[in-house]
């Protein structure tokens, strides 16, 4: 292959092309405009052609000139955005993390855009596995999980706590008034095979007394019951921040301003040994934290009935 005029040539060039003058492209690539000169000559030698027409004080590209300087813009262009990915991905890290499937989903993917152009060097791999012991946090570089008080294994940082709020179907509502909770199908969440007991919490709380919590339809994630609650299949309890989108777009209205906090929430947990992720396990726990005290700080929906 035959020898490329010099790389220094080149860029000489196109700057000068750019710029419409070799005294700003010496500012641009911090050089004199005698040195711009000399190189845009030397490259005019090497390939025989004439580049530029000089004028007097100015310069202006020859037909040969326009279409080397459009061609060179274009892979000079290239080739920083290739610089730019290689440093990108010398820095680039895997996070492992595993979430409660519901917080994944209604809570964590919509801010994600968020974290990706905050970190674009960081890959999220995100699983909702029943994790309930250290062993099996192994293979993971941190977790998020669900439960009434910390790990006591591992250090552990609150998120958030659940608000229970009750909510509904506006399929369900007549005249304005939410269904009758006597007569409503009471939608239920469980946690292996026991039901979790929100509907009791909430009848010792705020009742009614006479209410029975124990018929309904039981789902193994909050979100089947949450979308379940969308189709109009009953009432539920539900953690108000993974309702967010529904109560905003009306898809489901709160029956009053009533409201449990907790027992349950959410905790953060760094796994143990995984060295190698620590600054990006620290990066994104401050993110998490952040996202965490923005969404506590928004206020809810204004109650449909009172």
């Amino acid at each position: 292959m035959k020898r490329l005029p010099s790389l220094n040539a080149l860029r000489a060039f196109a700057a000068a092309a750019q710029e419409g003058s070799f005294t700003l492209a010496g500012q641009t690539l911090h050089v004199t405009q005698g040195a711009i000169s000399r190189q845009v000559k030397q490259l005019e030698s090497d390939i025989g052609v004439a580049l530029f027409v000089r004028k007097h004080q100015k310069v202006e590209l020859t037909e040969a000139g326009r279409a080397l300087a459009s061609t060179l813009g274009r892979l000079f262009h290239e080739m920083e955005l290739a610089v730019q990915r290689a440093a990108v991905g010398s820095q680039r890290k895997m996070l492992k993390l595993n979430a409660p499937p519901t917080f994944a989903t209604r809570w964590l993917a919509p801010r994600l855009s968020n974290f990706r152009a905050q970190f674009p060097h960081i890959d999220l791999s995100i699983t909702t596995d029943r994790v309930q012991s250290v062993r099996e946090t192994r293979a993971l570089d941190c977790l998020v999980v669900f439960g009434q008080e910390a790990w006591t294994q591992l250090a552990c940082e609150a998120v958030m706590q659940e608000r229970h709020i009750m909510v509904s179907s506006p399929k369900l509502w007549v005249q304005g008034e939410p269904p009758s909770l006597t007569q409503a199908t009471l939608l239920h969440v469980l946690d292996g095979d026991q039901r979790i007991p929100v509907w009791e919490q909430w009848i010792a709380l705020h009742g009614p007394r006479e209410l029975d919590a124990r018929p309904g339809l039981n789902f193994s994630t909050l979100d089947q019951a949450i979308n379940a609650a969308i189709t109009g299949a009953g009432v539920v309890v539900v953690d108000a921040a993974m309702i967010v989108r529904e109560l905003k777009s009306g898809e489901l209205l709160r029956h009053n301003s009533l409201e449990v906090a907790g027992p349950h929430g959410y905790w953060f947990l760094e796994a143990p040994g995984r060295t190698s992720a620590t600054a990006q396990v620290a990066q994104f726990k401050t993110w998490l934290m952040e996202q965490a005290r923005q969404a506590q700080r928004a206020s809810l929906p204004t109650p449909d009935s009172r």
